[in-house]
């Protein structure tokens, strides 16, 4: 039973860029409903992803311990989430969570314990129909890419900045748009590159159509990609706002679309320049990596081609999120890449894995520079979560 005649929330509030413990506070108890997944597949595995990503970003976010469980109410799932944090910071960084829905707040009436509906966040700038509508052959969910941005930003030290729209995102093999979408839904001025010219082209043509049928105030340009006198490619950059009140009031959002192989990013972004890395990377099945010559199919070869180049354009204290096929990068593998280049892998093996079809198993590495401030913690941090069971309440 639903209690929907509650008062309305009050707004919920930007948090500071700080940890947001408090001694004394009451246990926060919310019920996560999660929105169904178009991928049949993916929907099958999203509860234990939704569980180790609720766990990692709120925990990060509110500076507190968090647990999350399954809990079955009326044969429906839900994801319940206990901390230690004001109401309104967990309401916010909740509603960040790739598979939110809607929340609720569990309440006490005469011994009976009905549900108060809590408004979600609004935690994105514009309509979700700028990650849905371009569809192609091989297209990344947007739930996952989205549980991709967070894994990487709750392992950063600037985090805050998914909150209010400063965090540094770079896709470095960006495809056609999927998490360059998702960050300007969430309000970031992200950077994507991609070597080949017709996700580059069908990126910026669909993006451009966007603009200009929701009316957004925006201006872009297309031109060649030259560092040094050296032609590397082409470049596409867009500057948008909401409308002209936004962009009176400075909310203005670039986007850089770059044509270029993933390892002259350095020459062209500068070192130590971005927050988080995000990317999907090649599965080695239907397409393979690009070489500076060829086309190569091995993701691993791919990857240490690659690794050094991220590792300069990666701050100090930031962090990467990366999808790998486990079937053509296998993990201790795709581990030991990173720890050659200079990362530390902070995610446990097979705790973010699942099936995709037939020929793609798919997990995800989080990893961050070795001299990361808080690598040692945040490795022993995964690998306690790994090892601890995921927790169902019965009906």
């Amino acid at each position: 039973m639903m209690n929907v005649e509650s008062a309305q929330d009050p707004p919920v509030q930007d948090l500071p860029a700080q940890d947001l413990s408090e001694q004394g506070l009451p246990e926060q108890r919310l019920l996560m409903l999660r929105a169904p997944s178009a991928n049949r597949v993916y929907a099958a595995a999203s509860a234990p992803l939704a569980l180790r990503e609720a766990e990692r970003v709120l925990g990060a976010h509110l500076g507190v311990p968090v647990t999350a469980r399954v809990r079955e109410i009326a044969g429906v799932e839900h994801l319940e989430l206990c901390g230690r944090a004001p109401r309104d910071a967990m309401v916010r960084v909740a509603s960040t969570l790739s598979s939110a829905m809607a929340l609720f707040a569990p309440v006490d009436l005469a011994g009976r314990e009905l549900l108060e509906p809590v408004a979600l966040a609004d935690v994105c700038r514009h309509p979700s129909d700028l990650e849905t509508t371009l569809r192609y052959p091989g297209k990344t969910n947007e739930q996952f890419t989205a549980l991709l941005i967070n894994l990487a930003s709750a392992a950063s030290e600037r985090r805050a900045g998914l909150l209010d729209g400063s965090l540094a995102l770079l896709d470095p093999m960006c495809g056609r748009g999927t998490t360059l979408s998702r960050a300007l839904r969430l309000g970031l001025s992200p950077v994507g590159a991609d070597v080949d010219k017709a996700d580059h082209d069908a990126y910026r043509a669909f993006l451009t159509t966007w603009m200009r049928t929701h009316r957004l105030k925006h201006t872009s340009a297309s031109t060649r990609l030259t560092v040094d006198g050296r032609v590397l490619g082409s470049r596409f950059d867009a500057e948008l706002a909401r409308d002209k009140a936004a962009q009176r009031a400075g909310e203005v959002q670039t986007l850089s679309l770059l044509r270029c192989d993933a390892g002259e990013l350095a020459r062209v972004l500068g070192r130590g320049r971005t927050d988080v890395i995000v990317t999907d990377l090649p599965y080695g099945v239907q397409h393979g990596s690009h070489g500076p010559d060829s086309l190569d199919r091995s993701p691993l070869a791919a990857l240490s081609r690659v690794l050094p180049v991220w590792r300069e354009l990666l701050r100090r204290d930031g962090a990467m999120a990366l999808a790998i096929n486990r079937r053509t990068a296998p993990f201790d593998q795709a581990v030991a890449r990173l720890a050659d280049a200079g990362f530390t892998t902070v995610s446990a093996d097979g705790e973010f894995r699942h099936r995709v079809d037939q020929s793609i198993d798919r997990d995800v590495l989080v990893a961050v520079r070795t001299d990361h401030p808080r690598a040692a913690e945040l490795r022993e941090e995964s690998e306690r979560a790994a090892a601890r069971p995921s927790e169902r309440i019965a009906p």
